[in-house]
């Protein structure tokens, strides 16, 4: 009978597909994909994790994951799962971050910029409390023809022009995997990656964005979104894009 890495990679040439292919559809490395074909298991990470790609592969080939689920609990139990190299390194690491896209191999720590970004605020804030104190201790001379402080002014056939405080349009996000379903999700919020890895059955993800938020997923239909509480729909297809701003 052919191992779960056979049925997968015959499945794959047989819809004309390359392991490049399977990589981009999947997000999980080339060596994984390789070793998981072949059946190179103790070139694997724990069992749960090798359950996942299983499912993932599946799922990019549009064929259901159980019997190959099942055929892959028949082989581990024939072989002892030794922990390697690759076992402590996956263990050390958050799930999202094991099959980072290509643009973010040399990205930044979510907790460096996190605190690059407090510290950019405060030093702004601090700036701004300076030059309120130096604006409000400045005496005020009026010149002659001027209006009384606090009033709008403007010159004949020129509009009145003044400061009003601006409201704020910060939103929340939401996605959510559908039962059964997985799909790769990647949100930027502010400017800022937020977010990138694969939701499996179940799981969910929420971002509180300022101004704008950019949601990439790689299988709409596995997915619900919804801003603050209200359905959002996704374009069609594979691997599309939705930008989101805030309300003015």
């Amino acid at each position: 009978m052919p191992t779960v890495g056979e049925i997968l990679a015959a499945e794959r040439r047989r819809q004309g597909k390359s392991l490049n292919d399977a990589v981009e559809g999947t997000k999980i490395r080339s060596r994984m994909l390789d070793s998981l074909e072949n059946g190179r298991y103790d070139d694997l990470p724990s069992p749960a994790y090798v359950k996942g790609y299983i499912q993932s592969y599946a799922r990019f080939l549009e064929i259901s994951p159980e019997p190959l689920l099942d055929q892959y609990r028949k082989e581990s139990a024939l072989f002892e799962h030794r922990p390697s190299l690759v076992d402590r390194y996956m263990a050390d690491i958050p799930h999202e971050t094991l099959v980072p896209a290509r643009e973010q191999a040399h990205a930044i720590p979510r907790n460096v910029w996190i605190a690059t970004a407090a510290a950019v605020i405060i030093v702004v804030l601090f700036i701004c409390l300076i030059t309120r104190l130096f604006t409000n201790s400045a005496p005020s001379v009026p010149e002659s023809g001027t209006a009384p402080s606090g009033e709008i002014t403007a010159s004949p056939g020129a509009e009145a022009t003044g400061t009003v405080g601006e409201t704020t349009g910060a939103f929340r996000l939401m996605v959510t995997v559908k039962d059964g379903q997985a799909s790769w999700v990647q949100a930027t919020v502010d400017g800022l990656v937020a977010y990138d890895g694969t939701l499996m059955s179940g799981e969910s993800r929420e971002w509180l964005a300022n101004t704008t938020l950019v949601l990439k997923v790689g299988k709409p239909t596995a997915v619900t979104v919804t801003r603050e509480g209200k359905p959002v729909a996704l374009p069609k297809g594979t691997n599309v894009k939705l930008s989101l701003t805030a309300a003015k």
